[in-house]
């Protein structure tokens, strides 16, 4: 590997006396075709607040040379790529991990035995370690140590932590720097240090690192093979016999041009700070509760996430995707999570609306892949981005984001009948709907479909965009530019619904226009994708218009978006309810019987949850209340098997029925992750039949709740302008609906 010399600019900020550096700093010099970081079997966990965010093992360590993803993050960049324990040379032995609360952890943990200096020996498992973390703008470490023992105990404790400032793009092995930053050498003092990186780009990014006990010793390092800097910290540890403790305080503070992620050191670690914080999130949420706890517990985890995930903006609180890989700005997936949490609040779609207005596309840009009126993919602020070496600085590569856009637009003037929104949101829409017809339609076919115009882009850009997603029976790729079956659906959706807004913005014409067109794509649709010989739709149209026949759960959201012919409705949903779809926790992305089926592929036979609740929503919606219970009670059902009844971001698709007997995980997926933290919600707004008209301040309900689900009340719904509190009770006779207080809202039954 060569070296590169650094010299050290004088201007950078210093806390203390430089200590001793052991070795030399190097720059770092990326490979020019990386391959994918290896897959880590360890489970990790997740906690963030604000932009900040940790994953570790569940030692709530963060081991080196362990590519899963662990680190501290922040704005694109892991700021902490090694953070490890040693109590007298030796790491702890775990007991137990929680971070049931994103935004706080705890490991208990105990000794390994060894002998002191006058020959008494210290047992195994006679001293206790607890060790706190929050992530409140920095990142808060508390390490607590008590004896057990009957007599004083005199011990070390060391923690070496370590930067490699890598872009998340080159943490996940999908690209490399050509232009290369340096190391600079960290700055040290008695009560802290910071470590720092100046990227290719000019920024400094440094992570600093205080502590509020003066250590024993301090060493600077650098590891030229994993090109990471860092520092080892011992302090040496007296601990009083039969209960004495120890502990000491860190913060780590990640820092862009001396700019933390937080101004002020946050308050000390208290448990009713964050319970408090936590009440705070959730004020002005619809409450969910239910005698059911574990359903209560499935539904207050997937809130939870969804507001942990959740970046503010000037108008509220807008989703971003997952952790770890995709806690950014988004297009698609903040717009389905938005979509999907309406009944919890119309704040996050209000924002979600808003911020991605602003980012529209303006004007023609092959390589960010903009157009006018287009709906942004994702928002990117690390290094690699800035440099311009990917395109994800503002990237527009997505198919579907704008006429998502404009179904969230009009749901949510469902939900809320806000003239006022719709107003000020109005020319985004008509230029969205311009997009649409004049870029999104490449061909001048009728059908919208997509063609990447660079290649660092991406080559598939619906929601299955791995490079492998649409596929031939024969295994041939799919050529593009593709269209694709939901895409259509969302489109012919889009256009029906604003026919019925632009008719409350007095333009009758534009109404009579969209209708039509809506018409035109419905019956189009029907003739060029159903394939007689399968009883089914095809997945795309590829390059030469030709159907790619897999077997896929694409068409499925067609059934929400009411595309599908009314005479194929009941096909379409029993060929979702068949068991090569259906494996009893959810429904696979590709159908079993499929040539290319994989049930740990990322999308050919996996099992996505908002995939899920959106094709169970569009059979609510075709009245077809027994799916919606069956594929409701898998879901559910695999909730129990996954920690604190989260669900990931997808999990493989093998048969409920075959020797595993919980769903198996997907060795990388995002968890938390938004859209399937809004899932729960969603799935119980099929299950009730929520059907707002929000102009009008009525609530239509149409409840039908699984048989394992007895009850279950809405607190503070709002429709419109007032709110309504709902209890709805299963019975011998069906499922009934109380209506607790209302204020302002009339609900309509049946």
């Amino acid at each position: 590997m060569p070296e590169t010399k650094i010299d050290i600019p004088a201007s950078l900020p210093v806390l203390g006396a430089d200590l001793p550096v052991d070795i030399e700093l190097t720059g770092r010099v990326a490979a020019a075709k990386p391959a994918l970081a290896p897959v880590c079997t360890h489970t990790r966990q997740a906690v963030k607040h604000g932009d900040v965010f940790v994953v570790s093992h569940t030692d709530g360590q963060l081991h080196p040379g362990c590519e899963c993803g662990q680190g501290v993050y922040y704005h694109d960049t892991r700021f902490l790529s090694g953070l490890t324990m040693a109590l007298e040379g030796r790491p702890p032995i775990v007991l137990g991990f929680t971070a049931e609360h994103n935004f706080f952890s705890r490991v208990e943990a105990t000794n390994e035995a060894w002998i002191l200096p006058d020959g008494t020996p210290v047992r195994r498992e006679s001293l206790h370690l607890e060790a706190t973390r929050v992530v409140d703008g920095g990142v808060q470490e508390r390490i607590q140590l008590t004896n057990f023992n009957p007599f004083p105990v005199k011990t070390t404790l060391a923690l070496e932590l370590r930067s490699d400032f890598k872009d998340i793009f080159e943490v996940r092995g999908f690209f490399g720097k050509q232009q290369q930053g340096t190391f600079l050498r960290p700055r040290t003092s008695a009560t802290g240090a910071e470590l720092l990186y100046q990227g290719a780009d000019g920024a400094v990014r440094h992570t600093r690192i205080g502590y509020d006990r003066e250590a024993a010793g301090l060493t600077t390092h650098t590891w030229a093979e994993t090109h990471e800097t860092g520092v080892r910290i011992v302090w040496d540890v007296d601990l009083p016999a039969k209960g004495g403790t120890w502990a000491v305080a860190l913060t780590l503070t990640p820092c862009i041009d001396g700019a933390g992620a937080t101004e002020q050191p946050p308050p000390p670690i208290g448990l009713a700070r964050l319970e408090a914080m936590q009440a705070k999130r959730e004020a002005g949420l619809t409450r969910v509760t239910s005698s059911n706890l574990q359903f209560q517990g499935f539904v207050s985890r997937g809130v939870e996430d969804l507001l942990t995930l959740c970046m503010p903006t000037a108008d509220g609180l807008f989703p971003t995707a997952g952790i770890p890989w995709y806690c950014c700005p988004f297009g698609r997936d903040s717009l389905i999570t938005a979509l999907q949490a309406l009944p919890l609040s119309p704040g996050f779609a209000v924002a979600t609306l808003k911020y991605l207005a602003e980012k529209q596309g303006t004007k023609l840009d092959p390589y960010h892949e903009e157009a006018p009126g287009k709906i942004l993919h994702e928002l990117r602020r690390g290094e690699l981005a800035a440099l311009g070496e990917i395109p994800f600085s503002t990237y527009y590569g997505t198919i579907d984001a704008t006429p998502l856009w404009l179904v969230l637009f009009a749901e949510t003037y469902r939900w809320t009948g806000d003239m006022d929104l719709v107003r000020a949101l109005w020319p985004n829409a008509l230029r969205a709907l311009a997009w649409i017809d004049q870029y999104g339609d490449i061909d001048g076919d009728g059908f919208v479909e997509y063609a990447r115009s660079d290649e660092k882009g991406l080559a598939n850009q619906g929601w299955k965009d791995s490079h492998d997603s649409i596929i031939h029976p024969d295994a041939e790729y799919a050529l593009a530019p593709i269209a694709l079956a939901e895409v259509q659906g969302y489109v012919y959706d889009a256009k029906r619904r604003l026919a019925g807004l632009a008719r409350l913005m007095d333009d009758a014409a534009l109404a009579d226009v969209l209708e039509a067109q809506a018409a035109t794509l419905k019956q189009r649709f029907n003739e060029a994708f159903w394939l007689e010989d399968e009883g089914y739709y095809a997945v795309a149209l590829d390059g030469h218009k030709q159907p790619v026949r897999s077997k896929t759960s694409n068409p499925g959201h067609c059934l929400w978006s009411d595309l599908i012919a009314e005479d194929r409705v009941g096909q379409v949903i029993d060929t979702m309810l068949a068991p090569d779809m259906f494996n009893g926790w959810g429904i696979r992305t590709m159908a079993s019987s499929s040539p290319n089926y994989n049930p740990i592929s990322y999308h050919n036979g996996t099992v996505w949850p908002h995939d899920v609740s959106l094709i169970v929503r569009g059979m609510a919606d075709r009245g077809r209340q027994d799916g919606v219970s069956t594929v409701f009670t898998g879901l559910f059902e695999a909730s129990k098997h996954f920690e604190y009844q989260r669900l990931p971001e997808l999990f493989c698709g093998f048969d409920r029925q075959s020797r595993f007997a919980k769903p198996v995980p997907y060795p990388v997926a995002c968890s938390p992750q938004a859209w399937a933290a809004g899932t729960p919600l969603h799935l119980l707004a099929a299950a009730l039949g929520l059907a707002p008209d929000g102009a009008n301040n009525v609530l239509r309900v149409a409840p039908v709740l699984p048989a394992w689900l007895g009850d279950v009340r809405l607190t503070g719904l709002r429709v419109g302008t007032g709110s309504v509190d709902l209890a709805f009770r299963r019975g011998p006779d069906g499922t009934t609906c109380e209506v607790l207080a209302a204020d302002g809202v009339r609900v309509e039954v049946g």
